[in-house]
């Protein structure tokens, strides 16, 4: 499922790198029967949570680190780190037992060295690594408090995605809307903000 999924946004990864996608769906839909990470299931799951966000990180050939902030199940962070082939994915979540989860897909996959989990709000947080060039969101609004503490944090230069569904959308920056889909990734560095 996972292939077609990839194939209908013209995606194309070696067997390795569909493999440990796979492993990562395998892990989600395991532990989503013991804690809530995500309503979706079967193509809705492979689609909106590693074929979109794996499109999105092709599109804007990321690269580098990026910070997920509010993993939670662990996209797009994962789906980005393994596609994409980042050098480091820093994944923000403030539940505990989804930082249990995220801390747990690190053991399990092979870019999980790369992966590194930190249980908390990011507004809590008083430095982050200074060569994060990517910030992901998706679930999370980009409130004004939430903007300032990115603005304190990262460079002027950092790039933040928020993915989101439906028509909301930066009214500046780069707004990429996925083939197929609701699903649209608005693209702004913070000095845009």
């Amino acid at each position: 499922m996972l292939s077609e999924e990839l194939s209908r946004l013209g995606l194309s990864y070696s067997a390795d790198i569909e493999r440990e996608l796979e492993t990562y769906i395998g892990e989600l839909e395991r532990w989503k029967e013991r804690i809530n990470l995500t309503a979706l299931h079967g193509r809705d799951l492979y689609r909106r949570l590693v074929a979109e966000p794996s499109w999105i990180g092709q599109q804007l050939q990321m690269s580098g680190a990026l910070l997920d902030l509010g993993s939670g199940n662990g996209s797009p962070g994962i789906p980005l780190l393994v596609s994409c082939r980042l050098k480091r994915v820093h994944l923000v979540e403030s539940r505990l037992k989804r930082a249990v989860f995220l801390r747990h897909l690190a053991t399990r996959l092979p870019s999980g060295k790369r992966m590194l989990v930190q249980k908390s709000r990011l507004e809590d947080m008083t430095s982050c690594p200074d060569d994060i060039e990517w910030v992901t969101l998706q679930g999370v609004k980009p409130v004004d408090s939430l903007v300032a503490t990115l603005k304190r944090l990262f460079r002027s230069t950092t790039r933040v995605v928020w993915i989101t569904a439906g028509t909301r959308r930066f009214p500046a920056g780069e707004n990429l809307v996925v083939p197929g889909s609701r699903t649209v990734a608005s693209v702004l560095q913070l000095d845009q903000f």
